[in-house]
């Protein structure tokens, strides 16, 4: 299905300019995930900061109607150009107007979030969905990553003020920032209920060696930790929908698919 939706031959040659940068990483993920989807075809779908297209191509080939917007349109492969949007801004888009938006690595790379997240809840439908995509902050890699030199993997040091942007126009007007503002997954449920979505469901992807081989060591403290926050938390409170989320967030945290997932698949509903 993965291949037929990216225009691959039977041959050993591929007819997409995407199916080499969709056989692996994050892409891979995504292509597996959109593969197992059988619900797409009619739907409103809007591609936010879609880079070359590859997720666009994609849907496309699965069915979808797809509206593409970037602030660098002119990176795009595909045949018809992106509209421009600057994600920090007011998009140009009508209220309740998609099914589905696709978020792809690049809220890590915002320094609003959450009006990114408000512009997102405002142009979908009622019901519609999110489906966003970030480097996991909560895996257990991230996190000794994190503890060790606040990097976002222990292979490199931390994002700096001289990599910290990735693109840019000539004038410096426009700006792709990199990994300067990565999160995990409690502050992107907090974020999203915030700017007006009701729920957040994770899905599964393919799992961090790393995350798993820590899972032996440290699951048992975070377990010991987190029920004893919770326990405090429902202790001194009554009011039923602050337990309703404190409970969530505990559920989240515990998780062995978050905390060993290689990448964050998140799916918001409005």
């Amino acid at each position: 299905m993965v291949e037929a939706a990216l225009g691959t031959l039977s041959g050993s040659e591929p007819a997409s300019p995407f199916a080499k940068a969709c056989a692996a990483g994050v892409h891979r993920n995504v292509a597996n995930y959109w593969s197992r989807r059988g619900d797409l075809r009619g739907k409103a779908i809007i591609d936010l900061a879609c880079g070359d297209g590859r997720t666009t191509h994609l849907l496309r080939g699965l069915g979808a109607t797809v509206a593409t917007f970037d602030l660098f349109p002119e990176i795009c492969k595909l045949a018809d150009r992106p509209q421009y949007a600057d994600i920090q801004q007011a998009l140009p888009i009508a209220d309740a107007s998609a099914d589905i938006v696709i978020f792809q690595e690049v809220i890590e790379h915002l320094p609003d979030q959450l009006f990114a997240l408000q512009e997102i809840a405002r142009i979908l439908k009622p019901g519609g969905e999110l489906f966003l995509t970030t480097p996991s902050r909560s895996s257990l890699a991230s996190r000794l990553s994190y503890l060790c030199f606040e990097s976002e993997t222990l292979k490199a040091t931390p994002w700096g003020a001289t990599d910290g942007v990735w693109l840019q126009d000539d004038a410096g007007t426009k700006k792709c920032y990199g990994h300067l503002w990565l999160m995990g997954i409690q502050q992107l449920r907090t974020l999203s209920r915030v700017a007006g979505f009701t729920s957040i469901r994770i899905e599964l992807t393919e799992k961090s060696r790393s995350s798993v081989a820590l899972m032996f060591v440290l699951y048992p403290l975070i377990l010991l930790v987190s029920t004893r926050a919770l326990w405090r938390d429902l202790r001194s409170t009554r009011d039923a929908e602050r337990r309703r989320e404190k409970i969530e967030q505990y559920k989240l945290n515990i998780s062995p698919a978050n905390l060993t997932n290689k990448f964050l698949f998140a799916v918001l509903h409005r």
